[in-house]
């Protein structure tokens, strides 16, 4: 009887604590689920392009994708917890986790195109439309101006030299 009264109790607290936190998220529970769609279609194409490619699915590479996406779930979150107890404007504050989500938007969004692009053939204009769509995302016509080049090569001799 003892036990039983112990298990609803630490449901009961489990269920008010997670009531709580959902509470207090809520404000910016669209970014979250901004992020969750992310994370899983960079999931998804990953694994994708990875069978297609002839590779076995990789226990390693999913962990790692699951941990990035808690690492930065965990940052967003922090990010909104800290200016909420610094009693941040709350424009502010969800500008700041906005921000934060958009970068994360074009980041995985590039590694997502580059895997629908390693999915079609390059003779489809699905590839030609993907292809286009990768080069602005990562500034790929930019290497084509002359002086840019130069500048590359540059760094990469600094980058170099520090080693």
């Amino acid at each position: 009887m003892i036990m039983n009264d112990f298990i609803t109790f630490v449901k009961a607290m489990i269920i008010g604590i997670v009531s709580e936190l959902f509470a207090f998220f809520a404000p910016i529970g669209n970014n979250f689920m901004a992020l969750v769609w992310l994370f899983a279609l960079n999931f998804i194409f990953g694994m994708l392009a990875d069978i297609l490619a002839g590779r076995d699915f990789s226990m390693r590479k999913a962990f790692s994708c699951i941990s990035h996406a808690t690492l930065f779930f965990a940052l967003c979150a922090s990010l909104y917890g800290i200016g909420h107890y610094q009693q941040m404007n709350n424009d502010v504050l969800h500008q700041c986790v906005s921000s934060f989500c958009w970068i994360l938007v074009y980041c995985y969004s590039t590694n997502i195109v580059r895997n629908v692009r390693s999915l079609l053939r390059s003779t489809t204009p699905a590839f030609k439309t993907v292809d286009l769509l990768y080069s602005a995302l990562t500034l790929a016509f930019v290497k084509a101006l002359p002086f840019v080049d130069e500048i590359l090569k540059q760094r990469k001799e600094v980058k170099n030299a520090d080693k």
